[in-house]
């Protein structure tokens, strides 16, 4: 199903009796029977503004007449256009209406009609005439032209050209709707061929599918300030009444209708009519996402003499205009709703942001989104109102415009933001929206642990200083407070492992020991981790080393069996011990021969060995506090020569060491 505005639209009204018209208990509207043109010419409706006006066309046997309606004059020519084919789409706020007209030089250009005065839009580069359809507030004309052998979608700002808008890239387009934001609806072919309903935002075109899919065909018209879109896509292969605010088709036809149709939208409030399956007339209809669809003709009481048969526009204060028959006779109308008292009713209420992370007490804004309908059909007003939470009013929470608040990002608390909306008749729907700030669980993570020295030496017994070095992070702490909280060591006492500070410690170098430095880091909600650094005393496994070792007298003569008194003389140093302990711990021979009398002395006996020189070998031993030992041997010799001659007894010795147990 493919639909084309190339030239003009045109109005089927169906008469039908009265007594076929649908009845209602209450009359949600009054109505005004707007009549004809003075002529007696029957109007195609085509659009209305707040001031009550509305825009259109009729048929004269000279061909179109646009025509506009205002309050007290009834339905009149345009001044300029009554004498020239002409047909007049739509008007905005300040009674400037769009269409499009046949110049005296026989080409159709669409015009903006201001104060009296009718503007023609130029072609479009290529192209020979140029269609209106829509208009804003602004005087933004939308329509259709060629250019190029294409038909194109454009847009004329007031006094500059027309340009033209994008399209779904099928080669021809059709704008006919503007809203005050400068969003387009409109429709177009796409590159498969099929025709959908698209709306032109900045960012480019939106296509709009249809109920049956991709092959399935649209056409939409009718856009509100939010940019809902309205007017029909196949579903089953029947024309069927749609919106489409931005993520899907919203189906508007409950009344199982061969065809329907959303001719116009204002403040989220659709008006069109439906053709009902089984035949019979046309039935004008409106919808809200509060109230959902209604029969207008269910609406106006009973009694009334009308038939409501088609709703071609609404304002957003909810008044409704179209064609119908009142008593029989095709004329216009004009709905104005009851006096309203019931509340709008959220359709979305959010908070961004909804979470706050982390909490470190900063300031955080809040933006917060409500979103109403109201069976009125004027868009209610939401504003944010107050915020509840913990804490101090104006202090730790406060409402800084209609739509933001400052709440501050304490772990663990929720804030409420409470927001009103109200309809046009100060019927008031409030609720709220909670923003919360999740406690902070998370411990700061420790990257490294480090100890200087990491080793000591000399393990010496003397209390050496450690410096800690510790590298911290945490998910809500700039820089969670980190310090030295323990040191154990085995076989360690409080006197030799000391904290003296945030860092620094003491600890006894006793060798063979392991001392374990535990470091804690803390963020401002309590969360802590600890991690330790080793710092190591190697044991002392180095025996001591001589440095000097002699014995007085060396030699003894003569051997007159005596008891001699000997002395030794030693010297050491160790890498750790400054005086390691050496004593004379043995001599060769027998008891009765040799005696160790004192740590450095002994006695021996002047003995020879038979006829040879006897030998006393004495060994000394050091050791060092670790209990590594050396040991060295110096010998005493009894000769048995004449003590003239001379001996070299090597009194140096030779040396041996052993590991202390």
């Amino acid at each position: 199903m493919k639909r084309h505005i190339l030239a003009a639209f045109a109005v089927l009204l169906v008469l039908v009796p009265a007594q076929q018209t649908l009845k209602a208990d209450q009359a949600l509207y009054t109505i005004e029977n707007l009549g004809r043109t003075a002529d007696g010419l029957m109007p195609t409706v085509t659009g209305a503004n707040a001031s009550g006006q509305l825009s259109g066309f009729v048929t004269t046997p000279g061909g179109s007449r646009a025509v506009r309606y205002t309050n007290g004059h009834g339905w009149e020519y345009l001044p300029g256009l009554n004498n020239t084919v002409s047909e007049a789409y739509g008007i905005n706020a300040s009674g400037d209406l769009v269409g499009y007209r046949f110049t005296p030089a026989g080409v159709i250009r669409a015009f903006r009609y201001s104060g009296g005065l009718v503007e023609d839009i130029a072609p479009l580069p290529g192209g020979s005439f140029t269609q209106g359809f829509g208009i804003n507030a602004a005087g933004d004309v939308v329509g259709l032209a060629d250019s190029n052998g294409f038909i194109v979608a454009f847009r004329a700002s007031a006094g500059l050209p027309a340009v033209a808008l994008s399209d779904l890239g099928g080669g021809f387009a059709v704008a006919c709707g503007i809203n005050d934001k400068g969003q387009v609806a409109g429709y177009s072919y796409n590159a498969a061929g099929v025709q959908h309903a698209m709306r032109v935002d900045e960012a480019g075109p939106v296509e709009i599918g249809s109920f049956d899919g991709a092959l399935g065909s649209s056409f939409g018209c009718a856009i509100d300030g939010n940019g809902r879109v309205g007017g029909q896509a196949d579903d089953q292969q029947q024309p069927k009444a749609f919106a489409f605010g931005g993520n899907a088709l919203g189906r508007l036809d409950p009344f199982a209708s061969s065809n329907s149709m959303v001719e116009a939208i204002a403040a989220g409030r659709s008006v069109g009519w439906f053709q009902p399956a089984a035949g019979g007339p046309m039935h004008a209809f409106t919808h809200t996402d509060s109230q959902g669809a209604t029969d207008l003709n269910t609406a106006i009481g009973t009694g009334t003499g009308w038939v409501l048969v088609q709703a071609k526009g609404v304002t957003a204060d909810g008044r409704i205009v179209g064609v119908g028959l009142f008593n029989g006779q095709e004329t216009t109308f004009r709905l104005t709703p009851v006096r309203d008292t019931t509340p709008p009713v959220f359709t979305s209420l959010t908070a961004t942001p909804s979470v706050i992370f982390p909490p470190k007490g900063q300031n955080v804004t809040v933006t917060v989104s409500g979103e109403a309908t109201d069976d009125s059909g004027v868009m209610p007003v939401c504003r944010l109102t107050s915020v509840t939470g913990p804490g101090a009013a104006g202090v730790d929470f406060a409402v800084t415009g209609a739509n933001t608040a400052s709440v501050l990002a304490i772990g663990g608390r929720t804030y409420s933001m409470n927001v009103t909306c109200v309809d046009a008749s100060d019927n008031a729907a409030s609720q709220s929206v909670d923003v919360t700030v999740p406690p902070d669980t998370t411990a700061p993570v420790i990257a490294s642990v480090t100890a200087t020295p990491a080793s000591i030496w000399p393990p010496d017994g003397s209390m050496k200083p450690v410096t800690v070095t510790v590298s911290a992070s945490d998910d809500v702490d700039d820089q969670p407070l980190c310090y030295l909280s323990g040191i154990t060591g085995t076989g360690a006492t409080a006197d030799d492992a000391v904290i003296n500070g945030t860092f620094s410690a003491q600890v006894r170098a006793v060798g063979g020991r392991t001392y374990v430095l535990t470091a804690t880091c803390a963020d401002r909600a309590g969360n802590s981790k600890t991690a330790s650094v080793n710092v190591v005393v190697p044991p002392d496994t180095t025996a001591p080393v001589f440095t000097d070792l002699s014995v007085t007298p060396n030699a003894i003569w003569p051997p007159n069996g005596k008891m001699v008194p000997v002395q030794v003389t030693v010297s050491a140093t160790d890498d750790v011990d400054a005086s390691p302990s050496c004593a004379l711990t043995s001599i060769s021979g027998s008891s009765a021969d040799a005696v160790i009398t004192g740590a450095f002395t002994a006695n021996v006996r002047a003995n020879k060995n038979n006829d040879d020189d006897r030998l006393y070998v004495l060994t000394v031993t050091c050791s060092d506090r670790a209990h590594n030992k050396a040991s060295r041997t110096v010998t005493v010799i009894v000769t048995k020569n004449d003590p003239s001659q001379s001996y070299n007894s090597g009194n140096t010795g030779k040396g041996t060491s052993g590991k202390g147990k």
